[in-house]
């Protein structure tokens, strides 16, 4: 693929995965690029083999998760991202900090859900994906991933009510 090409798929996709990275990294920038980057630099090694059954904004989210995986087993687990935004033994000085918190409280119970909720709740927040897309990416129905995600909602707004007091 000539890289003037490439450049113009950075270009256009850079700032959806970097979004989609910074969801699933807990908005952790750094961690964020550096994986958007190898995101980037995997698709270039291999774009010869993207065959086009999906969108390549689809086929690039895939490598996104891959890398994402990839990245967590290397850390060999998961940082406490709880302890990591917030001190529990003293009370948020502001807001800024208690949405925060309250944002690494529904990362952790997205985290606790088990697939494939826990895959469509990633692709539908962290990229903003097409049930289409979510269904492409995991073999399912479109139906079938709007009908997960509903539910997936419902259940978390219970969850964040039920243990820690937030509607959400």
């Amino acid at each position: 693929m000539p890289v003037n090409e490439f450049e113009e798929i950075y270009d256009r996709f850079q700032p959806e995965v970097y979004r989609f990275l910074l969801g699933l990294t807990c908005y952790d920038c750094s961690a964020a690029e550096e994986l958007t980057q190898e995101t980037f630099y995997q698709a270039f090694l291999s774009f010869g083999k993207f065959r086009g059954e999906c969108s390549l904004r689809t086929w690039l989210f895939q490598i996104a998760k891959n890398i994402y995986a990839k990245y967590v087993r290397k850390e060999s687990r998961q940082r406490d991202i709880a302890s990591r935004m917030s001190d529990e033994s003293a009370p948020p000085p502001t807001f800024e900090l208690e949405q925060r918190e309250m944002l690494a409280r529904l990362r952790m119970l997205i985290d606790e859900l088990d697939e494939p909720a826990h895959s469509v709740m990633q692709y539908r927040l962290y990229s903003d994906s097409s049930y289409a897309e979510i269904a492409y990416s995991l073999n399912i129905r479109a139906n079938t991933a709007a009908v997960i995600y509903n539910r997936t909602v419902a259940k978390l707004r219970a969850a964040m009510k039920e243990r820690y007091g937030y509607e959400i």
